[in-house]
């Protein structure tokens, strides 16, 4: 979910083309990204924190494991700083939307073949494009 409908379906399109994976959905407002979750029961969920109906856009992330929990949820932000709050909040991962691309795909992808392959955990994307998986257990 992101509310830049460009950066959105760009994501959305990259991770399509990817093998075993499928883009189930997309929204831009924070209703209908639980509406979304609420109908498709995706395994996972990216989000942009940024949105402008929410008084603090995590909290978007307890919303959306209210109606999934098992989703693992990836925080997608400006800024690595807010990586820690994501986290606290119950984020399975943060990607840094100034990472390259390809980088924040592998990202979500890693994070999606976890689900996939039921060995959930916390990703984050850094810098450059690498994905540094963490062993933790999603609150």
């Amino acid at each position: 979910m992101d509310a830049d409908h460009r950066v959105r379906d760009s994501l959305a399109g990259l991770i399509a083309l990817a093998d075993g994976v499928e883009v189930v959905g997309a929204a831009s407002e924070a209703a209908e990204a639980i509406a979304a979750v609420r109908r498709t029961h995706p395994d996972i969920v990216v989000i942009d924190p940024r949105l402008p109906e929410l008084e603090a856009g995590l909290a978007l992330v307890p919303a959306i494991h209210r109606v999934q929990p098992a989703a693992l949820v990836l925080v997608m932000g400006w800024s690595q700083s807010l990586e820690p709050a994501a986290l606290d909040v119950g984020a399975s991962g943060f990607i840094c939307k100034t990472d390259d691309p390809v980088g924040v795909v592998e990202a979500v992808l890693e994070a999606a073949y976890a689900a996939r392959d039921a060995r959930p955990g916390r990703i984050s994307a850094r810098p450059g494009g690498s994905v540094a998986p963490r062993r933790a257990a999603l609150r």
